[in-house]
C-alpha cells in the first residue's frame, strides 16, 4: 500500500507541474512587464503546479541584498521584514541557500527542510505552514546570475529527477524573459526558445515512463498518445487516435462522461478503471488526469499505470493481512504493530475494546493520539529504547486500574524496514495478588514495632491502597454486638473533613455503612447519592460517591468493622476479598499481640511473685539467722558477763591490794634507808637478804609497773565489757517493736561490731549532725548499716576512706555512707537494688543484701537511694520518716492535747 500511494502522488504532481509549466510558458510569451510575469510565475506554480509557497528575488544592483519582488502561498508574510544578504559576495562563503545559489549561480535544493541547518531561521515557518522542502534556482541575465526563484514543497524529498529538470527549464524560460525584457530583439529569441521548450515538453510527454493519453473530455476522443500507450494498449497511433475512451473503459458512457468531467474541473485527479486491450484482454490501471490548455482549449493529460499485477498482489496480502488479524484477534492479550515513527499499523479487537474504539480508527496513530501525555510519553520511551536497541524487553504497564506485561520486539522485514511487535498479557489478578502478599508480609514485620492504633491506621492505609480508594476507616465492635469503638480513620478520609464524631456509638444509630454488621456480610454501594436508605451525612463530613464495608468475624462474633470509599470506579468482589484479607490480618496480629501481652504480663506478675517469694524466704532465713546469732551473742554475752564480773570486781580488790602493800613496801624502804643513816657499818644478815633480793626482783620497777598492769588489765576488761554491750544492743533480741533510737548510737555499735572488716580496708570519718530520737525497730536499722558499711569496705580495693554523715531534713533524718571505692555504671544502679542480683564473684554473696535493706527502709516508709560513678566511689544515703509515718511523739514532747508522751 505504501509504493501504491507513492507511485499514485508522484504522478499526481507530475502532471500538476506539467499544467503549470504550460501555464508559465504562455505567461512568458504574453507578459511585457517583470512584475505581471512574476506574479504570473508564482500564481501558476502554486495553484496548478501544487506548490506550497513561491516567490521571486532580484539582487540589488548597488548592493548585495536581494529584494523579494512578489510571492504566493502561505507564511510568505515574513519576506517583508527581512533583508536577504549575499554575504561577502565570494563564491563558496554563503551559507544561506538563496545565496548559494546567487554567488554559486546554481540551483541548491533542500530535501528534508525541517532538519536542514542551513536553514534553521525558517524551522518555525515550516512548521506552521507544512513546507517539507525548498528549492532556490538563480535566474541569470546574460549568463549572470541576477535573481532567484523560491519554492516550497508540502512533502519530503519532493524534488526528484523528473522534477527538477522541468524546474530547471522553468528557471531557464524565466531567464530567456530577463534577457528579452532588456533587448525586444531578443524577445523573438525568447519565444523561439519557449517553442523550443513545447517541443522538450512533447518529447517529455513522448518518452514518460508510463503510458499517456491526451483526452478531450467533451467527446472522449482519443487525441493524442505516447509511444508507450501504444505498446501497453496493442493499436497503432493512427488507430488509437482514432478511438474514443470508451472503446478502452468498461465504465458506461454515462459513467464515463461524469468522470471525465471531474478531471476537466480538476476536482478529482485520480481514477481507478478497467480498460480493455487491442487482444480484449482487461487491465486493472490507475488513471492520473489532469486539465490542460492548448491554444484556449482544454484538454485531459492522461498518465495510465497498469495495477493488475498489483491488485493481485494485494489481494493475496489482504488474504494474509485478514488471516493474520484472524489470529491476533484470538490471541490472549492485548498485540500491536508500529512503524518507525511509532505510528500503529495493526492491532487487534482486544485492544480497541480496551480503548472502547473501533480498531480501524487505531491505525496511523501514535501514543500521544491515544493515551494521556504522561503515559504516552511512558509509552513512547519505551517503545524507542527496544527499536534502538533490538531484541525484546518486557515492562509493565498500567492503565484503566488494569495492570499488564508487555513484551515488546523487533520486526524487520525483507526491505531492511524496521517495525515494533507487542503483545500485552493483563496480570490484574497477579499483581494484585503480590501486592495483598507484599501488604500482609509488611503488616507482620511492622506489628511489633508499633502501638495498637499505629498498627491499625497502617493496616487500614494498606487496605485503602489495594482498593484504589480515597477514604478509610476502622471501628471495634465491642463484646455486647450493639455498639461500636471508632479507632482510626485514613489521611485521606480526614484531609478537609470538619465534621464532629463520638468514638463510642450503638449500631443502630449508624449510617448504611453499617449494614455490613446487620447483615453479618460485605455491603457495596456504587452509587451512594441515590441509595434510598442511606442515612446522610454529617455537615463536614467527605462526600461520599461509592463504599464497600466488611465486618471481621472471630469465632461467629463480629471484632471489628473496615471500609473504604471513593473509588473512581466500581467496587467489585475482588476489593471485597482484599478488604476481608486484610481485616482478617490485622485481627489477627492484634488478638495475638493482646494474647501475647496478657500472657507476658501474666508470666512477669508470676515471676515477680516468685522472686518475691525467694526474696522473702531468703529474707526469713537471714533474719532467722540473724536472731539466732543475736541470741548466741546474748547468751555469749550473758555467759561472759558474769566472769567479766567477777575479774572486773576482783581487779578492784587487786588494784587496792596491790596499792596497800606497795605502801608497805614503801615504808620498809624507808625504814632500811633510815637503818642506814643511822649505822652505816651496821650489816644485818637479815637486812642484806632483803637488798639482794630487791635488787634480784628489780624491785624499783615492779612499784612503777604493777600499777601500770593493773590499770591496763582494768581497761581490757572495760573493753570487752563494751564489745559484749555493743554486741548485745546491735542484736537486741527479742526486739522487733518499733520504739525510739538513738542512730549515731546504734551507728557506733554497728562499727565495733563490724570492726574487723574495716580497720584493713578504711579510715572512718565521722560528720555527725544532731540528731533526734527517731521511731523504728533499732536491730534493723543496724542491720542496714552494716550492709552499707560492709559494702562500702569492700568495694575499696586497697585502702581508702569511708565517711559517715548524718543530718536533719525536715521531718526526716538521714544516714550516708560514702566509699572511696571503684563505684558503679549507670546500669549497676539501675539493678543494684534487685534481689539475687550481685557484682561479686560465685560464692562471695547472695545479692540479697541491699535488697533486704531496702526492704526494711521501705517497712519504715523511708528512702535508700544511690550516687556513684566509674571510679569515684559510692555514696548510699538511708531516709527516715522521725515517727515512722505513724505520727507518734518521741518521749519528753507533748501532743496537742497537752498530755506528755512517756
Amino acid at each position: 500500500m505504501t509504493v501504491h500511494a507513492h507511485a499514485h502522488g508522484q504522478q499526481e504532481r507530475l502532471l500538476k507541474l506539467y499544467a503549470a509549466l504550460l501555464k508559465c510558458g504562455q505567461a512568458i510569451i504574453r507578459c511585457d512587464q517583470k512584475a505581471a510575469l512574476f506574479e504570473e510565475i508564482c500564481r501558476h506554480v502554486v495553484e496548478i503546479g501544487g506548490m506550497r509557497a513561491a516567490w521571486v528575488g532580484l539582487a540589488g544592483v548597488e548592493d548585495t541584498h536581494v529584494w523579494p519582488q512578489t510571492h504566493c502561498g502561505d507564511g510568505l508574510d515574513y519576506l517583508q521584514t527581512i533583508r536577504l544578504s549575499l554575504g561577502s559576495g565570494e563564491p563558496g562563503t554563503a551559507t544561506d541557500p538563496v545565496a548559494q545559489a546567487l554567488l554559486n549561480n546554481q540551483s541548491v535544493w533542500s530535501q528534508d527542510l525541517a532538519h536542514d541547518p542551513s536553514l534553521l531561521a525558517l524551522h518555525e515557518l515550516a512548521q506552521a505552514h507544512a513546507w517539507r522542502a525548498a528549492a532556490a534556482l538563480p535566474l541569470r541575465q546574460a549568463g549572470k546570475p541576477v535573481g532567484v526563484l523560491c519554492l516550497y514543497a508540502d512533502q519530503v524529498n519532493a524534488f526528484d529527477t523528473l522534477t527538477r529538470d522541468l524546474l530547471e527549464q522553468l528557471a531557464s524560460n524565466i531567464s530567456y524573459a530577463l534577457d528579452a525584457f532588456e533587448n525586444d530583439a531578443q524577445r523573438r529569441q525568447v519565444e523561439y526558445a519557449l517553442q523550443e521548450s513545447e517541443v522538450r515538453y512533447s518529447a517529455l510527454f513522448a518518452n514518460n515512463c508510463m503510458p499517456m493519453m491526451i483526452l478531450d473530455p467533451s467527446t472522449g476522443s482519443i487525441v493524442d498518445a505516447n509511444i508507450l500507450a501504444l505498446d501497453f494498449y496493442g493499436w497503432d497511433k493512427a488507430t488509437f487516435t482514432a478511438m474514443n475512451i470508451m472503446d478502452v473503459n468498461t465504465l458506461t458512457p454515462e459513467q464515463i462522461r461524469a468522470e471525465m468531467a471531474q478531471a476537466a474541473s480538476a476536482k478529482r485527479s485520480f481514477f481507478e478503471f478497467r480498460h480493455r486491450l487491442a487482444s480484449g484482454e482487461l487491465r486493472d490501471v490507475e488513471v492520473f488526469s489532469r486539465p490542460v490548455t492548448f491554444d484556449g482549449k482544454t484538454y485531459l493529460m492522461s498518465a495510465v499505470h497498469d495495477v493488475s499485477q498489483r491488485q493481485a498482489l494485494q489481494a493475496q496480502m489482504r488474504s494474509a493481512q485478514a488471516l493474520t488479524q484472524s489470529f491476533i484477534d484470538h490471541l490472549p492479550g492485548l498485540a500491536f504493530v508500529k512503524d518507525s515513527d511509532l505510528r500503529l499499523t495493526l492491532v487487534n479487537r482486544k485492544l480497541a475494546e480496551l480503548l472502547g474504539v473501533a480498531p480501524e480508527s487505531l491505525i496511523g496513530k501514535t501514543a500521544h493520539e491515544i493515551f494521556p501525555p504522561e503515559m504516552a510519553d511512558e509509552l513512547a520511551e519505551m517503545d524507542r529504547e527496544v527499536l534502538t536497541q533490538g531484541g525484546s524487553k518486557i515492562y509493565d504497564e498500567a492503565f484503566n486500574g488494569r495492570h499488564s506485561e508487555a513484551t515488546l520486539f523487533v520486526i524487520d522485514d525483507a526491505a531492511g524496514k524496521r517495525y515494533l511487535g507487542g503483545l500485552s498479557m493483563d496480570v490484574t489478578d497477579r499483581f494484585r495478588s503480590n501486592e495483598r502478599t507484599h501488604a500482609l508480609l509488611r503488616l507482620n514485620q511492622i506489628a511489633a514495632d508499633l502501638t495498637e492504633k499505629q498498627f491499625l491506621s497502617e493496616g487500614l492505609e494498606a487496605a485503602q491502597a489495594l482498593t484504589q480508594s480515597q477514604i478509610g476507616f476502622l471501628h471495634f465492635v465491642n463484646p455486647d454486638q450493639e455498639t461500636l469503638e471508632l479507632v482510626t480513620w485514613t489521611a485521606g478520609a480526614l484531609k478537609g473533613c470538619t465534621a464532629a464524631f463520638d468514638a463510642h456509638y450503638p449500631v443502630s444509630q449508624a449510617g448504611i455503612w453499617a449494614d455490613c454488621l446487620r447483615q453479618h456480610r460485605a455491603v457495596i454501594f456504587n452509587d451512594y447519592a441515590n441509595y434510598p436508605d442511606k442515612q446522610g451525612l454529617p455537615a463536614g463530613h467527605a462526600p461520599l460517591q461509592r463504599l464497600i464495608s466488611v465486618p471481621v468475624m472471630d469465632a461467629g462474633r463480629a471484632c471489628m468493622l473496615m471500609g473504604v470509599g471513593n473509588k473512581t470506579t466500581d467496587y467489585d468482589q475482588s476489593d471485597v476479598e482484599t478488604l476481608l484479607l486484610i481485616g482478617n490480618a490485622m485481627w489477627r496480629i492484634v488478638s495475638r499481640q493482646r494474647a501475647e501481652r496478657a500472657l507476658q504480663q501474666r508470666v512477669q506478675e508470676l515471676s515477680d511473685l516468685n522472686r518475691d517469694l525467694a526474696a522473702t524466704q531468703l529474707q526469713l532465713l537471714q533474719s532467722e539467722k540473724m536472731a539466732s546469732i543475736g541470741q548466741l551473742a546474748a547468751g555469749v554475752a550473758h555467759e561472759i558477763n558474769n566472769p567479766i564480773g567477777f575479774v572486773k570486781s576482783n581487779l578492784g580488790s587487786l588494784a587496792d591490794y596491790v596499792d596497800k602493800l606497795l605502801g608497805v613496801a614503801r615504808a620498809y624502804a624507808a625504814l632500811e634507808k633510815s637503818l642506814e643513816t643511822r649505822d652505816p657499818s651496821a650489816s644485818d644478815p637479815a637486812l642484806v637478804e632483803v637488798k639482794r633480793s630487791k635488787a634480784a626482783a628489780d624491785f624499783e620497777f615492779l612499784l612503777t609497773d604493777l600499777p601500770e598492769l593493773i590499770a591496763e588489765s582494768r581497761e581490757g576488761v572495760e573493753r570487752v565489757s563494751k564489745i559484749v554491750m555493743d554486741l548485745k544492743n546491735f542484736s537486741r533480741v527479742g526486739e522487733t517493736d518499733f520504739q525510739w533510737t538513738d542512730l549515731h548510737a546504734g551507728l557506733e555499735s554497728t562499727i565495733n561490731v563490724v570492726w574487723n572488716e574495716l580497720k584493713y580496708k578504711a579510715d572512718i570519718i565521722r560528720a555527725y549532725a544532731d540528731l533526734p530520737p527517731v521511731y523504728c525497730v533499732a536491730s534493723q536499722i543496724n542491720q542496714v548499716m552494716m550492709n552499707l558499711l560492709v559494702n562500702a569496705a569492700q568495694a575499696i580495693p586497697e585502702r581508702g576512706q569511708i565517711t559517715l554523715r548524718s543530718g536533719v531534713q525536715g521531718n526526716q533524718v538521714w544516714l550516708e555512707v560514702q566509699d572511696t571505692g571503684s563505684g558503679m555504671d549507670a546500669a549497676t544502679q539501675a539493678r543494684v537494688f534487685e534481689p539475687f542480683y550481685t557484682t561479686k564473684p560465685f560464692g562471695k554473696g547472695t545479692g540479697l543484701g541491699l535488697s533486704i535493706a531496702m526492704g526494711i527502709v521501705k517497712q519504715h516508709h523511708g528512702t535508700l537511694t544511690v550516687q556513684s560513678a566509674p571510679g569515684q566511689g559510692s555514696t548510699f544515703r538511708m531516709t527516715l520518716p522521725v515517727d515512722a509515718g505513724r505520727g507518734v511523739l518521741p518521749p519528753g514532747s507533748s501532743d496537742p492535747t497537752g498530755a506528755e508522751n512517756t
